[in-house]
């Protein structure tokens, strides 16, 4: 359980996380991940500088996380019970107030794309055949989201069936951009194992928020992010008047006293951040113009 904040930073700032939940095991894939988030979030801060949107860049971090294989979305995305990975995404334009998403989208690997085209389309949210004849529309072909490594889980637990269910983690970026507009967006394979067709938050307003005010991405346990509402429930207090790290806080207290096992990264409107996990773990990185590297939220 951690939280890590800043009430100074000045804009551009982006955040990033890859998941929360138990630590890694495997010291050499725990360190691959980290200098990913790491080298990802600094070579995001000086395309934003240069004038690059909070929408654009929310969308290519998610869009480069998912094709990295490294993570619990797109590529290397858990497969529920059936063997089928389910893949959801949402992206929210917070000067625009418009959220939009997609899921348990199949055979693809960047969800992040159909949630950034309904962006521009009156439906805000498909379901997984709607999902799979946008992808169609717009000319994606089918693509097998699944490791290797995926695969072979996956029949092992059909053998050992009481083994560990455990798979919790998404992707997600915030961003504060140099025209003060907020943007935030999530990816996710959803839980290992799950009974088919189970919903995460991440393609919902608990688990994806953003407006003027504020922008957040949750991760972790979905059906407790849903049911306490995590990332409107940020967001309600920074437009009520709270800073982001007070609104934080007080969230995170909230957290742990429900013995939650979540987390989220969030940014508001005048550049003030946090990255709060209740988990074991949460791979985050920030970078703001006060800052020569990125903060990672594992850093002491």
């Amino acid at each position: 359980m951690e939280m890590r904040c800043s009430d100074t930073a000045r804009p551009p700032v982006p955040l990033i996380h890859g998941g929360a939940g138990s630590l890694e095991s495997d010291p050499e894939l725990r360190e691959k991940r980290r200098t990913f988030i790491k080298n990802l979030a600094a070579s995001a801060w000086p395309e934003l500088h240069r004038g690059k949107t909070a929408v654009d860049t929310v969308t290519e971090v998610v869009k480069r996380l998912e094709k990295s294989g490294l993570f619990n979305a797109g590529y290397g995305s858990a497969l529920q019970s059936d063997g089928l990975a389910r893949l959801s995404a949402s992206l929210m334009d917070g000067e625009r107030l418009k959220f939009s998403g997609v899921m348990l989208a199949t055979h693809l690997i960047h969800p992040i794309e159909l949630a950034r085209v309904l962006q521009n389309r009156t439906e805000s949210v498909l379901g997984p055949l709607g999902a799979q004849l946008l992808a169609r529309e717009l000319g994606m072909a089918p693509q097998n989201p699944a490791l290797p490594e995926r695969a072979r889980c996956w029949a092992d637990h059909l053998e050992r069936p009481n083994g560990t269910m455990n798979g919790a983690g998404t992707v997600g970026a915030v961003v504060l951009d140099h025209h003060g507009h907020l943007a935030a967006a999530t990816s996710t394979g959803g839980g290992r194992f799950n009974f088919p067709e189970r919903v995460s938050d991440s393609a919902t307003v608990a688990g994806t928020y953003a407006s003027a005010y504020a922008a957040i991405s949750c991760t972790g346990i979905g059906e407790q992010i849903v049911d306490d509402g995590v990332a409107v429930r940020l967001e309600t207090r920074v437009r009520d008047g709270c800073g982001i790290v007070e609104a934080s806080e007080t969230t995170y207290r909230e957290a742990v006293a429900r013995h939650r096992e979540y987390g989220w990264i969030a940014v508001d409107h005048k550049g003030a951040w946090s990255m709060c996990w209740t988990t074991e773990a949460m791979l985050c990185a920030a970078i703001s113009a006060d800052r020569q590297s990125p903060v990672l939220g594992e850093d002491p």
